[in-house]
């Protein structure tokens, strides 16, 4: 049996691409994600490698970059890791742990950060990630549930307080403690199940610091607003945080702690990978421990067309893909007989949950989340694509300017172009704002500032105006922009962003989320996204035969960087001709809700 070893991404993926990396049955394929999805990823690197630079300015006396020898042998990089280990190095940048063949782990942070010294009077560290998603939330409190009584009684909880460190002080010794913050573990889940294996590893090393604490570097920046920069945000492993399965207790659940998450989810996939290095082809192999279930990450998995042909075609997992139940949920299903969405439309679901949500109480509203899937398998049987929820006409009060707004960001997240569609009781203009140009948060602000000084000075010189857009990413980039960068323009576009939705209603004066009014009055079998509505509601069409913000960000890349200028140009008009149709589509959603009743 060839030797078993693992990354860091191991214990936080879907076990099948661990079976089929060491099944011998299974034909081999190229890792490399699909074009649109290597944008993605050469984002988050970009950023990575701006945070660590940032780091490297910042504190270039106390840290040891080794990325240089990312292209070098092996035991070269392990070795200069153990040295500047030795040496006590207070940062070690882009280490290579050495592996370790007993636990089956390998493993490169991106960053070593030494903290207090040991018991023993060696160097600790703690390692840390760098992400490129947000990883701080606001703490909101606790609401007051039904069945308490006297809610006066109940014991205060404190609120929380996040530790965090910056880049010029990154070690944890240093940090400050910021109240009402807290951490996205719950979403975030995986890359604190990252962090567990390599602390695992540095504690088999004999590296780690006494006490389980691990940092990430989300793109959050500092929450405290006289302070800028990226931050260390910093979690216990040791703390019960994740809701996990539990066939012991009475409610079939209880709270782990990461470590304990991580050594469960590693230790099977160990298992699972001996088995499939043990199937040669021969009559006696012995049966893979999982079966593929469709999860979030197949749709950029390398494996999936290995997957793909092994999932009935109306397979739950694979035809139910908006809220979609997880791998412990469909396996829970299946082991009741129930593999197709034709399977869950003919069953009996009160006899079904009787059976079912013993088995998934790791899952919170579980009970819920099975009826959304039910219910969505029904309209995909039955080909509807939009269901009312609501009856009667739906109020969407009209203003003497309607105005449409979307915007287009980079795969760095950088907003690039602005798009507005008027209409005022004539034939409907549409107004861009755009920058097809390598950008910086400079180039973005002034960008903000001409679209946003525009609209101003539409909006002022109207009578009533709504501005109408769909989900609320856009206001989402006009808070951060206005934040970041202090302008009349983007402050006024921030007050009117942060108007009350009634007061909107009053005045008939600032921004409208149709998305809101859809979400009232519709459920949707594929989701409520902009494209489904639009086009199963309205009728609409877009105009590119892939219309979709991930290939904008493509043609984005083609726009500044194709090889001719014809390419360049090419990719410039697709952009707008996208965006102008987003904007019209919205425009559409709008005027097809004013028509139902």
């Amino acid at each position: 049996m060839s030797e078993i070893l693992l990354g860091s991404y191991a214990a936080r993926s879907c076990a099948v691409k661990t079976h089929n990396a060491f099944d011998a049955t299974v034909s081999q394929v190229e890792s490399e994600p699909d074009d649109s999805l290597a944008e993605l990823f050469d984002g988050g690197l970009t950023y990575q490698h701006q945070v660590l630079d940032r780091l490297l300015a910042a504190c270039s006396e106390t840290v040891l970059d080794l990325r240089a020898l990312d292209d070098h042998p092996g035991r070269i990089r392990t070795g200069a890791c153990a040295e500047a280990v030795a040496a006590g190095f207070p940062v070690i940048m882009g280490p290579t742990l050495p592996p370790d063949a007993e636990g089956h782990r390998l493993g490169s942070p991106d960053l070593l950060v030494r903290g207090a010294d040991r018991a023993d009077g060696r160097p600790g560290y703690h390692p840390v990630e760098v992400k490129w998603h947000k990883i701080i939330e606001r703490h909101r409190p606790r609401r007051a549930r039904p069945q308490d009584q006297q809610p006066e009684q109940r014991p205060t909880e404190p609120p929380p307080e996040l530790p965090l460190t910056e880049l010029i002080n990154p070690g944890p010794q240093h940090r400050e403690l910021i109240t009402g913050l807290g951490l996205r573990v719950g979403n975030r889940e995986a890359d604190f199940l990252q962090l567990a294996h390599y602390w695992r590893m540095l504690e088999r090393l004999g590296w780690a610091a006494d006490e389980p604490v691990v940092a990430v570097i989300g793109t959050d920046g500092h929450p405290l607003p006289e302070r800028d920069g990226p931050v260390l945000a910093w979690l216990r492993l040791d703390r019960p945080v994740v809701r996990t399965f539990s066939r012991s207790r009475p409610e079939r659940w209880r709270l782990r702690t990461l470590l304990e998450r991580y050594d469960h989810e590693f230790d099977f996939r160990v298992a699972v990978a001996e088995t499939a290095a043990r199937r040669t082809g021969a009559a006696g192999d012995p049966a893979p421990l999982v079966q593929p279930i469709v999860v979030d990450e197949c749709a950029r998995c390398q494996w999936w067309q290995t997957c793909l042909p092994q999932l009935h075609t109306d397979d739950v997992s694979l035809r139910v893909d908006k809220g979609r139940l997880d791998v412990r949920e469909i396996s829970t299903l299946r082991r009741n007989k129930i593999f197709t969405i034709t399977d869950l439309v003919d069953a009996d679901l009160e006899a079904l949950l009787e059976v079912y949500l013993p088995e998934v109480q790791h899952r919170a509203g579980a009970e819920s989340r099975l009826r959304t899937a039910a219910r969505r398998a029904r309209m995909i049987v039955h080909d509807i694509v939009l269901e009312r929820v609501t009856e009667g006409a739906i109020d969407l009060p009209p203003a003497e300017l309607e105005i449409d707004f979307d915007i287009e960001t980079t795969a760095g997240g950088l907003v690039y172009l602005w798009g507005f569609l008027i209409i005022d009781g004539g034939r409907p203009r549409y107004r861009a704002f755009s920058t097809f140009a390598d950008l910086d948060h400079e180039a973005e602000s002034e960008l903000a500032v001409e679209a946003l000084g525009w609209l101003r000075q539409v909006v002022e010189s109207a009578g009533s105006v709504l501005i109408y857009h769909y989900s609320g990413f856009e206001l989402a980039a006009i808070e951060r922009l206005a934040k970041a960068h202090p302008d009349p323009a983007l402050e006024w576009a921030r007050d009117l962003a942060r108007t009350a939705p009634e007061q909107v209603r009053d005045d008939r004066v600032g921004f409208v989320d149709l998305l809101e009014t859809v979400k009232e009055h519709y459920f949707g079998a594929d989701g409520l996204g902009l494209k489904v509505v639009a086009r199963a509601g309205a009728g609409f069409a877009w105009r590119d035969d892939d219309p979709g913000g991930l290939n904008s960000q493509l043609w984005f890349a083609e726009a500044i960087s194709g090889e001719s200028p014809a390419q360049r140009d090419a990719a410039r008009q697709r952009v707008l001709d996208y965006n102008e149709d987003d904007v019209r589509a919205t425009a559409a959603v709008r005027t097809w809700l004013r028509t139902q009743s």
